[in-house]
């Protein structure tokens, strides 16, 4: 990948966010403010959201996908550390 060098003028709070994040992750404050700017330029339009939500409504009116008790209950397992009992 190509990269060029770019000035930012930025608070002290966002530079304060971005080296925690970089010291975090374990990478480079430059990664960190790249991978920010693609996950924002990544983001889904109104119209892509709004498609997504129309197809999910569809899938779920004709009988597909897990009843919401169902993948409530597997989150939970995740995030107590329970993901492989039950």
């Amino acid at each position: 990948m190509e990269t060029i060098d770019l000035r930012l003028k930025i608070s002290q709070e966002v530079a304060s966010y971005l080296q925690d994040e970089a010291r975090n992750r374990g990478i480079t404050l430059d990664q960190v403010v790249s991978d920010v700017l693609t996950d924002y330029f990544a983001e889904l339009t109104e119209d892509q959201i709004l498609d997504s939500i129309r197809i999910g409504m569809r899938q779920a009116l004709a009988g597909h996908g897990r009843p919401a008790r169902e993948v409530l209950a597997e989150v939970d397992r995740e995030v107590t550390g329970d993901a492989h009992d039950g």
